[in-house]
């Protein structure tokens, strides 16, 4: 997956009117993005993994996390409705959040990562970003906290997700 060097920024109410309302939900939303989008398309959304394994965090994803991240696990998907990618995700899991309770992340194949970060209840959001990604679309990145661990996941909103949540 191309990693887009963006400008982010914190997600606040002043940030979030600067999204078109058509994605105001989508950026804001505190649960399962997979869930929204099952429940927005009505039907069952599929994983497509483009990558799982180690990979170098990207400096500006470094910068999110408390601790240095010497080494991690980097999962990439396209989440998809009828067969076509409609959004693009990237998971960065510190090596160190992989420990004892959190090892399921290590084994979840082509299983939304939402089943395992709200299988309980909404994992804590300890902070959302925001960019626009041109001739693209809208993107946020939320840093969760899981289980007293942290993981960065990104989700870039693809132009074909407009064809399926206007039909």
């Amino acid at each position: 997956m191309k990693k887009f060097s963006q400008h982010w920024v914190d997600l606040d109410h002043g940030t979030l009117h600067q999204v078109p309302k058509i994605w105001q939900p989508w950026v804001s939303d505190t649960g399962s993005f997979t869930q929204l989008l099952a429940c927005r398309i009505g039907q069952p959304i599929s994983v497509s993994v483009i990558h799982d394994g180690r990979q170098t965090v990207a400096e500006d994803e470094q910068a999110l996390f408390a601790q240095t991240v010497v080494r991690c696990r980097i999962r990439e998907v396209f989440l998809c409705a009828n067969d076509t990618p409609v959004v693009m995700a990237r998971s960065v899991l510190p090596t160190y959040s992989a420990t004892r309770m959190n090892r399921d992340l290590l084994r979840i194949g082509s299983k939304p990562l939402g089943e395992v970060l709200f299988a309980k209840k909404k994992a804590p959001i300890i902070r959302r970003q925001i960019t626009e990604i041109p001739n693209l679309g809208w993107g946020r990145r939320t840093l969760y906290q899981l289980r007293g661990h942290p993981i960065l996941i990104t989700e870039i909103l693809l132009p074909e997700l407009v064809d399926q949540i206007t039909n």
